[in-house]
């Protein structure tokens, strides 16, 4: 039986087509069979992992998000604040934007990213995964003028992502959705409720997300059954084994996932220069953010891993925080690991990243180890897909 995982807040909501069952799950399931978010149960799936798949990018697929950590950070210095503690500012981007940002420690490891949502220019909503960063952000707060609030528990979260989620959404009454652009903000009326929804994800799709207080959730219910029944498209809610297939498959990464995040080995630890993500370090502008002068001298040097895209086509088990090889002069040569990894229910083979020195030359072949036998893997460009209806305006209805 799982210990101190509660039920997700949104979990009824999602499950409303599969028969789930909470309790009985709670009483049969394995350690293995679950994630533990936020003191929340995420199971790996509800029902059957294919259908949830196929749900995310054909239909309409739901994601109770609301375990994610939430700061709010208002007042005059809040945009300065966060200049200092980003790798790219904010105070500079307009408002009723979706923001994706990195938090670096000194050393310029990645130490956290997530959705800043600019809702003013006095007044932020920090969205990230699950760590809590309370005692750091005090230690930082030096200004005049910035509060700065953890509200995880005032708004619940709900991700609708896929082909039809505009049209599901369109069918709320949220006239104009399709219009949103990409990262856009946007609050609508739901029955007297704000609902603030946002053209973003983590699946590479076209999607959104819904965040709204606890007592807009029957109305939210219902709007959801009513657009369901106007559209022919039913809403299936889907869990970590199809946001892991979603992210991976867009290239997205996820601190202490893709990294160590616990900063005893830097080996371990990677910059967002080793990740993919120099496009959001903005280097040089002044802002002088935690991390920037490691980060230039790394840029200088010249980063130590490289990321790419993974494919394993053997049906064999392997695990996530496997080495990389490859044989040089007949010799077994390390040259990384594997930080994430997913058995892909629609495409029958592993799916990953791989972390790779940028010492070792180029290729397309590396193999892993079970046991002592090699197991080929393919090395591939990220991100594996690309969807024009992610950045489409107006978006497909």
């Amino acid at each position: 039986m799982l210990e101190h995982s509660k039920k997700g807040p949104l979990c009824d909501l999602i499950t409303r087509h599969v028969s789930f069952d909470f309790d009985a799950f709670i009483e049969r399931t394995r350690p293995e069979d679950y994630d533990h978010w936020g003191g929340y149960c995420l199971p790996f799936a509800y029902s059957d992992a294919a259908q949830e798949y196929h749900a995310m990018r054909h239909g309409c697929g739901l994601f109770d998000a609301s375990p994610m950590k939430k700061y709010r950070l208002k007042g005059r210095d809040a945009g300065t604040f966060l200049d200092k503690l980003l790798t790219a500012p904010v105070s500079t981007q307009p408002t009723t934007k979706a923001i994706y940002s990195l938090m670096c420690n000194d050393d310029g490891y990645l130490l956290d990213d997530g959705m800043m949502f600019k809702l003013a220019e006095d007044d932020y909503l920090f969205l990230i995964t699950d760590i809590d960063h309370d005692a750091y952000f005090a230690s930082l707060n030096t200004y005049d003028d910035l509060i700065i609030t953890e509200e995880t528990s005032s708004l619940l979260g709900l991700a609708l992502q896929g082909p039809k989620s505009s049209a599901m959404l369109n069918a709320f009454g949220f006239e104009a959705i399709a219009e949103l652009k990409p990262f856009d903000l946007h609050v609508y009326d739901l029955d007297g409720y704000d609902i603030l929804i946002g053209r973003v994800g983590f699946t590479g799709d076209l999607g959104y997300e819904m965040w709204f207080p606890h007592g807009a959730l029957p109305a939210v219910e219902k709007a959801l059954t009513s657009a369901e029944n106007a559209i022919g498209v039913k809403g299936i809610g889907y869990g970590l084994i199809t946001a892991q297939m979603g992210r991976i498959e867009a290239g997205m990464i996820v601190p202490g996932w893709d990294t160590a995040g616990t900063f005893e080995d830097a080996e371990l630890e990677r910059t967002p220069l080793e990740l993919t993500l120099g496009w959001n370090t903005k280097l040089g502008r002044g802002y002088n953010f935690v991390g920037e002068s490691a980060l230039t001298k790394q840029k200088t040097q010249g980063p130590r891993y490289r990321m790419e895209g993974l494919r394993i086509r053997e049906d064999t088990p392997i695990e996530e925080g496997t080495d990389l090889y490859i044989d040089i002069e007949g010799e077994r040569t390390k040259i990384g690991r594997i930080p994430s990894l997913i058995w892909h229910v629609k495409d029958q083979c592993w799916l990953g990243f791989a972390s790779l020195k940028t010492s070792a030359a180029p290729t397309t072949a590396v193999y892993a180890l079970t046991g002592n036998r090699p197991v080929m893997a393919e090395l591939t460009k990220l991100p594996f897909i690309q969807l024009d209806r992610r950045s489409e305006v107006p978006a497909p209805l």
